[in-house]
């Protein structure tokens, strides 16, 4: 067994978020963000730029011309789809990649899972971005747990293919599971309170004596990213959202079912986009 703590000191140096990052998260709160100040923070980051750009000119938002300024783009796509895919473009840049694990698998089923969320939150009166963001880092306990500890999780990985569930085999090597890990770094990133609970309470949120909203929606989300990827139709899923998680959202299930395969289609395209 592990200490969580202990792991975190023998980190040498934690994964580092990138500037931009972290300023456009201050700015999307601050009223009156200027395009013009968004446009020239991203600007500042050629890949992300090369991101924004070729989103504002995939099937999904070309609209005549081409755009080739980042301003142009900025617009276009408006400053929530934007931010959207500097958050994941930052965050699945941030954990180099490990043999053995399949991260570009890993991040193509986030990034659905997160693309959920987002429109699950529409339903529930909660920010779409902040979901969204909320739903990107529900997993970076698993992304950390394998670049630290990558024989152990291999050991795990064959505990898991022997029919133990993931948690259990988890917490049975380390003495805690990915969410605890992935919420000790949001910690440790200095994000704000609303992250890094929904990341520790992602797994049983109404357990707790104030359950986070954002937990509650990345719980629904995994569930239906794992649904939909077991090829259950839309409406069985809709139709099988635990009622305990629903209610409490007070969660307008119209139109979730025509909506269900916009959902994916969006994170379908942020995978293919970001694998580029």
């Amino acid at each position: 067994m592990i200490e969580l703590s202990q792991l975190f000191k023998d980190i040498k140096q934690l994964p580092v978020l990138p500037i931009l990052l972290l300023e456009l998260m201050e700015s999307f709160s601050q009223e009156g963000a200027r395009v013009e100040d968004i446009a020239k923070k991203i600007g500042m980051d050629q890949s992300i730029s090369a991101k924004v750009i070729r989103m504002a000119n995939s099937a999904a938002y070309r609209r005549g011309n081409e755009v080739e300024s980042i301003e142009r783009a900025v617009i276009r796509l408006g400053f929530n789809q934007v931010r959207s895919i500097v958050v994941a473009t930052s965050l699945s840049n941030v954990f180099p990649d490990t043999p053995g694990f399949d991260k570009n698998k890993f991040w193509k089923d986030t990034f659905t899972t997160a693309s959920i969320a987002k429109a699950l939150a529409k339903h529930a009166n909660i920010n779409e971005e902040t979901a969204f963001t909320c739903a990107m880092m529900h997993n970076i306990g698993e992304l950390l747990l394998q670049i630290l500890k990558p024989e152990e999780c291999s050991l795990i990985m064959m505990a898991i293919e022997t029919g133990e569930p993931r948690l259990s085999a988890q917490r049975e090597t380390f003495g805690f599971d990915y969410s605890q890990i992935g919420a000790e770094l949001a910690r440790r990133w200095n994000f704000s309170k609303v992250f890094y609970d929904a990341i520790e309470q992602q797994l049983d949120p109404l357990s707790y004596e104030t359950p986070s909203k954002e937990a509650i929606l990345i719980r629904l989300s995994v569930f239906a990213s794992f649904a939909w990827a077991a090829g259950l139709p839309a409406k069985m899923i809709v139709a099988r959202f635990p009622s305990t998680l629903t209610d409490y959202l007070n969660l307008n299930k119209e139109g979730l079912v025509d909506e269900f395969d916009e959902m994916i289609e969006a994170g379908q395209e942020l995978g293919r986009l970001l694998a580029n």
